[in-house]
């Protein structure tokens, strides 16, 4: 359940807030028009949460294996580096899920910023051993 996991914890809570694009040619969207040359904001967050896609998007669930996030990019827009996230990110996952039966984190604190969700500072709590 490894890789199912860390694609939905991606799908929830998307790493970038937001990626800026500029519109190459009028395009409509649900009925509006963004015109050529407009600034485009990518939302990744929202996508991932779209009801229209995911069936309940605001739950987390490890058994729904979102392959089709938006968290990494997509096409040619895609992260040239998400190979190896996801390589290393499955490799810490499997180890401290053989090694670690319980894991508590202490509150958070954010980095702030506009484009990343990112901690100044993350601490482990307690691990209880497997």
């Amino acid at each position: 359940m490894v890789p199912a996991a860390f694609a939905e914890v991606l799908r929830y809570w998307a790493p970038v807030h937001i990626w800026g694009r500029k519109a190459t040619r009028d395009v409509e969207i649900d009925g509006v028009t963004i015109p050529s040359g407009a600034q485009v904001g990518i939302l990744f967050g929202a996508g991932n949460r779209d009801p229209r896609h995911y069936a309940n998007p605001d739950t987390f669930d490890v058994r729904r294996n979102p392959v089709d996030h938006l968290s990494f990019g997509y096409g040619p827009h895609g992260c040239a580096g998400q190979g190896l996230a996801k390589l290393e990110a499955h490799a810490i996952i499997e180890a401290l899920a053989r090694r670690v039966k319980t894991l508590a984190l202490s509150d958070e604190v954010r980095e702030p910023s506009n484009i990343t969700r990112s901690f100044e500072v993350l601490q482990v709590e307690k691990v209880v051993a497997a």
